[in-house]
């Protein structure tokens, strides 16, 4: 048995009180260090924001301004397509409520490739609001690989992941049906997606090319970027053809251009030959990229 004398039980006192004041700041600390992780940027040109905007009946975008993120209205709910980077992504709940819909009603995240500013948001909606991410399961890897590597601000985490995605999959979402096919290229998984859109009640086949660029390295990926864009090819020529381009990265589609024609008479998102146009470059960097590649 240990007794304890006068002096002993004093400094045993003196000791909980402190251990009770540092464990006290070591939780304000994290609760501050989590609320610095989740602060929401400013909303100023200089970090690319961008007002949400409305591009047919059943389609917003709530993307900023180097990379796209597109809201689906459906029967059954909402659908997200790509993030944008953390922490500018956090701007998309706002957006959504500005457009007048709940971000609680989002069902799905489509992430069509695992680059940080296309995934780099999602765990946070998630988190947030409940929603399913849907991705390739080697895109995943990618973004699991991203997220430990991400730093300061732009630091995040991978969404959780229950289904992954297939080539030539397909979901349905109240009334919206989606169509996904593995484009490998821009990256291993690269996930590229088709659906109809309205305008005033009449349907148009949307396609989003889920990589369009050529920064990666590899005669085998250069291989698989051109043979993606052939087969997307193939595909958008087949009855009813491909009238809107969705590009993950605006410029490729001049979004902002067409919206800043928009009007109740005229829809410039429709547009079939554009999206040819569109793949015409995209098969021209693929030329390209394959004889850089060769020489090495």
């Amino acid at each position: 048995m240990v007794l304890y004398t006068p002096e002993m039980t004093h400094h045993r006192r003196d000791c909980m009180m402190t251990y009770k004041i540092g464990l006290l700041f070591l939780l304000s600390m994290n609760a501050f260090s989590a609320v610095l992780k989740e602060y929401i940027p400013n909303k100023s040109v200089k970090n690319g924001y961008v007002e949400p905007f409305q591009m047919f009946d059943d389609l917003y975008y709530v993307g900023d301004k180097w990379v796209s993120s597109y809201l689906v209205t459906t029967s059954d709910g909402l659908v997200l397509i790509d993030s944008l980077d953390s922490p500018y992504g956090r701007w998309i709940p706002q957006n959504i409520q500005k457009l007048g819909f709940n971000p609680k009603d989002i069902r799905y995240i489509f992430i069509t490739h695992g680059h940080s500013d296309h995934v780099g948001s999602a765990e946070y909606i998630q988190r947030h609001f409940g929603a399913k991410v849907m991705m390739s399961s080697i895109d995943f890897r990618l973004a699991k690989f991203t997220a430990k590597n991400s730093t300061g601000d732009n630091l995040f985490l991978p969404p959780k992941v229950e289904t992954f995605v297939s080539d030539n999959d397909e979901l349905s979402v109240g009334s919206k049906h989606f169509k996904f096919y593995l484009t490998p290229g821009h990256t291993r998984g690269t996930l590229s997606l088709e659906f109809f859109v309205t305008d005033k009640g009449k349907s148009y086949r949307a396609f989003i090319v889920g990589g369009n660029g050529t920064n990666f390295t590899g005669f085998d990926l250069a291989e698989k970027y051109a043979h993606s864009v052939q087969r997307i090819r193939n595909l958008s020529l087949s009855k009813p053809h491909v009238e809107v381009n969705l590009a993950s990265h605006p410029h490729m589609a001049q979004i902002f251009e067409r919206n800043a024609r928009y009007s109740q008479q005229t829809n410039p998102f429709i547009d079939q030959e554009s999206f040819q146009e569109f793949l015409d470059v995209l098969e021209k960097r693929s030329v390209k990229k394959l004889a850089k590649e060769k020489k090495k």
